[in-house]
C-alpha cells in the first residue's frame, strides 16, 4: 500500500498535491546525506580555523595535516554539500511539483548510494591523511587513488540522478500529470542539472585531451582538469541558490516575485553561457591563457545579469511589507535575507581582488555562505514535507542568525587581513602575522569561524533531531489546515 500526504503547493496558489512513500523516502535519504556531509565539513573546518587563529595556532605540531583538513573541508562544504542538496531539489521538483513519480526509483536510489559511497571514500582519505594535498581551484584533491575513486563515484551518482530527473520530467510533461503551466522551480532545477552535466563533460574532456593523442601530458595538470568544469559548477550552484530564494519567497509571502515567463527567460539566459562550455575544449589548448580566460569570461558575464534581476524582484517583494510585519523569527525568512546579504557581500569583494591574498577566500566564503544559508532555510520546509516536527523552535529561529553573523565576521576578517597582505592557503608561522592589523584581521577570522561553526552545529542538531523522529501521516484538507499541520498544531489522522 502506498501512503500519501497532502503538502502545501510550492506555487503558493492555494493548491495541494501528493507525495508518495517511495519519493518521500528518497527525499529523506538525500537530506540525511546532505546534513551528514556538513557534519564532517564542520569537523574539518574547526581544525582549519584553529590553525589560522593567533596563539592557538602555536598548539599545532605542523601544518601538513591541516592542509589535508582544508581539502576535506572545501570538498565537503563546497562540492558535496551543494551537490547533495541539489539531489534533494531535483527529486522534489521533478516529482512532488509535477504530481509525478520517479522515472526509475531504482535509478533514484542508485544515484544516492553511489554519491554516498564516493563521499565515504573522500572522508576516509581526509581522516587518514591519504595522499598529498593539492590546492586546486574549485575541487582541491588529495593525490591518492581512494580520493580520486571517491570523486568518480560521487560524480557518477549525481549524473545518474540528473539523468533520472530529466527522464522523470519528460514523462510528466508527456502525460501532463501537473495542472497549469510548467513550474518555474522545476524549470530552474532542470537548468541547474544541465549545468552539472556540462561541468562533468568539461572534466571528462579536459582529462581526455591531457591523456590522449600526440599532445598528451606526462603528468595530469589538475588545475586545468578542474578549471573549466569548476566554473560551470558555479553556474549550477548559483541557479540552485536562486531557485531556493524563489522557493523561500513563496513559502514566506505566498506569492511569486515575478511572472513565470520572465523567470524562465532569466533561467534560459544562464543556459546561453552553459551549453557552449564543452565546445571550448575543441577550440582552445587547455594549457593556454585563452582557455582560462574563456571560462573566466562566461562566468563573469553570465552569472550577474539573471541573478541580479532575481534578487531585485525578491527585494521588491520583501520591501512591500513593513519592517515590523516581516517574520524575522521565521527561519525561512531570516535565511533568505541573510543569504542574499552574504552573497552580495561576497560578490562585492570580488571586485577588489588583486594578488594572492585572503581577499580571494573572503569572496568565495561570502558567496558559498549565501548558498548554504538558503539551503538551511529551505531545509526547515523540507522537514515539514517529510512530516517531521520542529525539533526545537528556538534553535530553528536562532541558527540562521548565528551562522550568518559568524560567516559575515569570517568574510570581513579575511578581507581585512588580505588588504594588509596576508597570503591565502598559509598556516601557522607561514602567515607572517608581523603587525597588529594582520593579527586583528585573523583574530576576527577565528572568532567568526567559531561562531559560524556554532551556527552549523545548531542547524545540524535541529535537522538531525527532526529527521530522527518518527514521521507521521497527515490528513489535511484546506490550505489553512496544511499550514497548521506543518507547524505541528493540527489534528492528525491516518490516510492510506
Amino acid at each position: 500500500m502506498n501512503c500519501t500526504q497532502k503538502i502545501p503547493s510550492p506555487s503558493g496558489r492555494g493548491l495541494t498535491t501528493f507525495i508518495d512513500t517511495s519519493t518521500s523516502r528518497l527525499i529523506y535519504g538525500w537530506l540525511a546525506f546532505a546534513i551528514s556531509s556538513l557534519v564532517f565539513a564542520g569537523m574539518f573546518a574547526f581544525l582549519v580555523v584553529m590553525a589560522r587563529t593567533p596563539v592557538i595556532l602555536e598548539l599545532f605540531p605542523g601544518t601538513d595535516y591541516v592542509r589535508v583538513a582544508l581539502v576535506g573541508h572545501v570538498v565537503l562544504s563546497f562540492v558535496i554539500w551543494f551537490l547533495a542538496f541539489k539531489g534533494l531539489l531535483w527529486t522534489l521538483t521533478s516529482t512532488v511539483m509535477l504530481d509525478a513519480r520517479q522515472y526509475s526509483i531504482k535509478a533514484g536510489w542508485s544515484g544516492l548510494i553511489l554519491s554516498i559511497l564516493g563521499t565515504i571514500l573522500v572522508i576516509a582519505s581526509a581522516v587518514f591523511g591519504l595522499g598529498k594535498p593539492q590546492f586546486v581551484n574549485y575541487v582541491p584533491v588529495l593525490s591518492h587513488p581512494a580520493f580520486y575513486s571517491g570523486l568518480i563515484l560521487l560524480f557518477s551518482g549525481i549524473t545518474v540522478t540528473v539523468v533520472n530527473t530529466l527522464l522523470t520530467v519528460l514523462k510528466a510533461w508527456r502525460e501532463k500529470s501537473y495542472h497549469g503551466g510548467f513550474p518555474v522551480l522545476t524549470f530552474g532545477m532542470l537548468v541547474a542539472g544541465i549545468a552539472v552535466l556540462s561541468a562533468f563533460a568539461c572534466f571528462g574532456l579536459s582529462w581526455y585531451f591531457q591523456t590522449s593523442g600526440g599532445g598528451a601530458n606526462a603528468v595530469l595538470n589538475l588545475e586545468s582538469l578542474f578549471w573549466g568544469g569548476g566554473h560551470i559548477l558555479q553556474f549550477a550552484n548559483t541557479i540552485a541558490l536562486v531557485t531556493a530564494w524563489l522557493f523561500l519567497t513563496i513559502i514566506v509571502f505566498r506569492k511569486f516575485p515575478l511572472k513565470d515567463v520572465y523567470a524562465k527567460i532569466l533561467f534560459g539566459i544562464y543556459l546561453i553561457f552553459i551549453l557552449p562550455a564543452p565546445v571550448f575544449y575543441f577550440i582552445y589548448d587547455i594549457s593556454s591563457h585563452e582557455y582560462k580566460n574563456a571560462f573566466t569570461a562566461i562566468m563573469q558575464y553570465g552569472l550577474g545579469p539573471s541573478t541580479g534581476v532575481f534578487a531585485l524582484a525578491i527585494l521588491i517583494a520583501i520591501s512591500s511589507k513593513g519592517i515590523k510585519q516581516l517574520p524575522w523569527n521565521k527561519p525561512e525568512f531570516s535565511s533568505l535575507v541573510l543569504s542574499m546579504f552574504l552573497f552580495a557581500l561576497g560578490g562585492a569583494i570580488s571586485f577588489t581582488i588583486g594578488g594572492y591574498n585572503t581577499k580571494i577566500p573572503s569572496h568565495y566564503h561570502g558567496v558559498i555562505g549565501g548558498v548554504t544559508l538558503a539551503f538551511m532555510g529551505l531545509t526547515n520546509y523540507i522537514l515539514g514535507i517529510l512530516n517531521r516536527e520542529v525539533y526545537r523552535k528556538w534553535i530553528a529561529s536562532l541558527y540562521p542568525y548565528v551562522y550568518g553573523i559568524g560567516q559575515t565576521l569570517f568574510v570581513i576578517g579575511m578581507f581585512w587581513a588580505g588588504s594588509h597582505g596576508v597570503a591565502r592557503k598559509t598556516f601557522g608561522a607561514d602567515q607572517n602575522l608581523n603587525s597588529s592589523v594582520k593579527i586583528i584581521g585573523m583574530a576576527i577570522v577565528g572568532i567568526g569561524g567559531l561562531i559560524a561553526i556554532a551556527g552549523g552545529i545548531l542547524f545540524i542538531i535541529h535537522s538531525a533531531g527532526a529527521l530522527l523522529q518518527n514521521g507521521r501521516q497527515l490528513r489535511v484538507e484546506t490550505r489553512e489546515d496544511i499550514e497548521l499541520a506543518l507547524q505541528g498544531r493540527a489534528g492528525l489522522t491516518i490516510q492510506d
